[in-house]
């Protein structure tokens, strides 16, 4: 990885994050997601970084288990190289598939819980990267024989059950103590 490729995966995912944040995101109803108060920007982390890396190492076909990484959330996709010419578009159609299925799969509802019917389904990947506590992001990508592998790791972990992804309410109304609001609706404190 190199630092050009950290920043773009940082990048879309905080401006992601930031269109949740604002009530942006169109779910697969046609209705808008609540904006969130205490949406957090993300920062990137070299440690997740390296053991996500590790794991990519041996090609795997899935995601790893979550007892060989606690408390750390993970999102993964093997995907065809044909149309992705490099790594950044391999970036790009990495986080770009995790988000999207916010269109096209049951998601939350207007209350913004994370369901005991939503693990095992494609809608993790969106719930994880829209997790308002989870802000420390280590990504990573292999090329394993015709395809790329990409996947990132989220600290702490979203997709608790029965908890909520975020607490709705105007962006930057409810963030952590010592933190303050950027210019795109995320909360921070660096």
């Amino acid at each position: 990885m190199h630092d050009d490729l950290r920043s773009k995966f940082l990048d879309m995912h905080n401006y992601r994050r930031a269109q949740l944040a604002k009530g942006n995101i169109v779910k697969k109803n046609g209705n808008y997601l609540p904006q969130s108060s205490d949406m957090q920007k993300m920062e990137y982390d070299c440690v997740l970084e390296s053991n996500i890396a590790d794991y990519l190492s041996i090609c795997p076909s899935s995601k790893s288990t979550e007892p060989s990484r606690p408390d750390v959330g993970e999102n993964f996709i093997r995907a065809s190289q044909e149309g992705l010419a490099t790594y950044m578009a391999a970036a790009e159609n990495a986080v770009g598939s995790w988000w999207k299925v916010i269109r096209f799969e049951e998601g939350p509802g207007l209350q913004v819980y994370f369901r005991q019917k939503h693990i095992g389904t494609a809608i993790e990947s969106f719930t994880q990267m829209g997790w308002s506590t989870s802000h420390k992001l280590g990504c990573a990508i292999a090329k394993c024989g015709n395809d790329y592998i990409a996947a990132c790791r989220y600290s702490p972990k979203g997709n608790h059950v029965d908890q909520v992804i975020y607490r709705k309410g105007t962006p930057c109304t409810a963030c952590p103590a010592g933190s303050w609001c950027t210019e795109d609706a995320l909360c921070t404190s660096s």
